[in-house]
């Protein structure tokens, strides 16, 4: 989201929870990082209703995701089942070029900031960390993770900011 922000002209600043980039990118796929599935559709996704998925199926899937890793320089493979995965079978591929692409477009990545509160102002955003420091932006991109894997950093802190922001 950060690239694709910046590449539109958005002067964009990354405000990362943990000490690097990516970490939650290298055990993806077992270490492998899946890119994406050939075979994906929204007949995949099973639920209650999956239709909040169609948009984002229509809008951003399988040949745009090739493409964009394309674009960065990297190789991907497909497998006999339709995964997808970097040519080189490791996660840290993938992680490589999406942090050179951040720093060759400039984007400001700030280290160890724990957002606490989201805050709405008329200007934008104000960003609270966990250790008191303090953070405007005019728009935000909330891309905290899930619960899934804590010791990555993605242990659901993410939800309590989306319900600042007025979200279920």
């Amino acid at each position: 989201a950060a690239v694709s922000a910046a590449r539109k002209g958005a002067f964009v600043t990354i405000y990362e929870k943990n000490s690097r980039l990516g970490k939650k990118i290298l055990s993806t796929g077992n270490g492998r990082c899946n890119i994406s599935n050939k075979n994906a559709g929204i007949s995949n996704y099973h639920g209650n209703d999956v239709s909040f998925m169609a948009d984002t199926v229509e809008n951003f899937w399988v040949k745009e995701t090739e493409e964009f890793f394309s674009e960065l320089g990297l190789l991907l493979k497909t497998e006999a089942d339709g995964k997808m995965y970097p040519y080189s079978n490791q996660a840290s591929s993938v992680l490589d070029v999406l942090r050179f692409e951040v720093e060759r477009l400039g984007i400001l990545v700030v280290y160890d900031f724990e957002a606490l509160k989201l805050i709405r102002t008329k200007g934008g955003y104000k960003i609270i960390s966990y250790d008191g420091r303090e953070a405007f932006a005019q728009s935000v991109i909330l891309a905290t993770g899930g619960k899934a894997a804590p010791d990555t950093g993605s242990c659901g802190s993410g939800y309590s900011l989306c319900k600042m922001m007025g979200h279920s």
